[in-house]
Formats: C-alpha cells, sequence, structure tokens
C-alpha cells in the first residue's frame, strides 16, 4: 500500500538502482579475480635457445641491475639454470605502499620499456598474487594452451596466433613456452673406420655424452644447500 501511495519516489529510487548497477557494471574490472598489489613482482627470463649458461648469467645480472636500480624496488633475487639453460626467475619485493606512489602495475610498465632495451633476452613481469590459477608455471597472468595430435601443425599454428595475440592492444608481453629453434648438429658415424680402429658404437656416445650432454656425476652436499656436478668439455 505504502508503494503503491508514493509510485513516484519509488519510481526514482528504481531510475537510480538501475543507473548505479550501469555504472558498477562499466566501473569495475573485467577480471576474473581483481588484480592485487601484494608488493611482490615476479618475473620469468626467456633467452636464446642455443646461449650458453655463462651467456645467460650475465642476461640475468644485467636485468637485475636495471631493475634494482628502480626508486620503487626494495629488494631483487633471481636464478638460471634447471631443465633449461636459456629461462630464468626473478622475484622482486618493492618498497612498502606508503612509501611509493605507483601501483605495482604501473612499476611493470615503467620497467618493461627499460628491460626492452637488453638484447637476446626478455623479462615478462607480473605481479604476485594471493589466488593463483593455472595449471602450471607461466610467464604471463593468462595462458592459452594448445593441443594438437599433430606436432607439424602444432608447430605451424604457435607462432601464427603468437603473432596475431601480440597484435591485441589490450595484451602486453606475449610469450610461448615452445622451444624448437635451438642450435644443433647431426652426426654420422664412419662405422667402417670405427670398426677398422677397434671404437664400437657405445663409446663414441658415452665420450659425446661426457663432452657434451652435461652429465651429472656427482652431488656436493652443503649444511644448507646441495650442488649437482656436472661433466663438461
Amino acid at each position: 500500500k505504502w508503494v503503491l501511495n508514493h509510485t513516484r519516489l519509488v519510481g526514482v529510487v528504481l531510475l537510480g538502482t538501475i543507473a548505479l548497477n550501469i555504472w558498477l557494471y562499466i566501473s569495475i574490472p573485467k577480471t576474473f579475480f581483481p588484480e592485487q598489489d601484494t608488493g611482490v613482482l615476479m618475473g620469468g627470463i626467456q633467452a636464446d635457445q642455443s646461449i650458453s649458461f655463462q651467456a645467460m648469467r650475465g642476461k640475468l645480472q644485467d636485468f637485475m641491475k636495471i631493475i634494482r636500480d628502480d626508486p620503487a624496488v626494495d629488494n631483487v633475487t633471481g636464478f638460471t639454470g634447471g631443465s633449461r639453460v636459456n629461462s630464468g626467475m626473478m622475484f622482486i619485493t618493492l618498497k612498502p605502499r606508503g612509501e611509493r606512489s605507483e601501483t605495482a602495475q604501473q612499476i611493470i610498465d615503467r620497467l618493461r620499456k627499460k628491460l626492452a632495451k637488453e638484447p637476446g633476452a626478455n623479462l615478462f613481469l607480473m605481479a604476485v598474487q594471493d589466488i593463483r590459477v593455472g595449471g602450471r608455471q607461466a610467464n604471463a597472468s593468462y595462458q592459452y594452451t594448445l593441443l594438437s595430435d599433430d606436432l607439424a601443425a602444432l608447430r605451424e599454428w604457435e607462432p601464427k596466433i603468437r603473432k596475431k595475440l601480440a597484435t591485441l592492444p589490450e595484451l602486453a608481453d606475449v610469450n610461448s613456452d615452445q622451444e624448437d629453434n635451438g642450435a644443433e648438429m647431426n652426426l654420422i658415424y664412419d662405422r667402417d673406420t670405427m670398426a677398422r680402429l677397434g671404437i664400437d658404437v657405445q663409446a663414441a656416445n658415452s665420450l659425446l655424452n661426457n663432452a657434451f650432454g652435461q652429465r651429472q656425476i656427482s652431488t656436493i652436499y652443503q649444511p644448507m644447500n646441495q650442488y649437482k656436478v656436472v661433466m663438461e668439455v
């Protein structure tokens, strides 16, 4: 009864509710989870697939110096190696929010321009979130996974899709974990000569593996860590 007696007021409230919903729809970020500023950044390094460990270590140090010199950065640590020589990780601690005027994303945007000047490697930064989705580690906040039963088709379409995504103004730091362009060499044994010299194939394979296969021969144990001993030329 009260609503029927105050139809104009109810109409104004209804219009205000509709306007508020429209404003909220426009202003609220269209993301799965709102992006947080936790004060911590994480970066993934990708270098040329044929890079050596020594050269990769130099790239890591160059990236760390650029980031460490930023006024909003409090501390930075990084490492390289592991399963792939041409990759690495970096963790950046920002100064407390009260000591910096920019958000984590604004700092990433500023650092991106400086980091792009480093030749032969790329560093992809993203803000660490309390809730992270995705089934595997990636160098970006969002992942798009390509699957195919045909490896040749996958190799053909991956660069096409990546280049197309890179043209979208809404996206930055588009990258891929497909790596099939590293330097390689095919060796063909002269089995007649090997037989004449008394060299068998297994011995030749073992020699090449010791020289170039980064064969692990021992482990050095320390109180706080352990280190793999790798044989190489």
